[in-house]
């Protein structure tokens, strides 16, 4: 099992695919925000936000991304973003 993440501040994780489901478990994350451009919608229960890597023009996505988690924070929720 991959353990690789980061805390960016206290309740907000970040790491890759192979690490989510440690992070789940020992984190206690309630809130999952999925960045993968190749996930499908169909195969999360997370917050799906795509973003294509080098891809312009995706602003929008990256402050609903932001928007998400900014609001789990303030209601005590721990996110992670993957």
């Amino acid at each position: 099992m991959n353990n690789d993440y980061q805390t960016l501040i206290n309740g907000i994780f970040v790491c890759g695919l192979p690490a989510l489901p440690f992070v789940l478990e020992k984190e206690d994350i309630q809130v999952i925000v999925d960045l993968r451009a190749e996930a499908d919608k169909s195969e999360t229960k997370d917050i799906l936000i795509p973003l294509v890597d080098g891809q312009p023009n995706q602003e929008h996505l990256l402050r609903e991304a932001i928007g998400h988690v900014v609001r789990a924070y303030e209601q005590g929720k721990k996110v992670v973003l993957h």
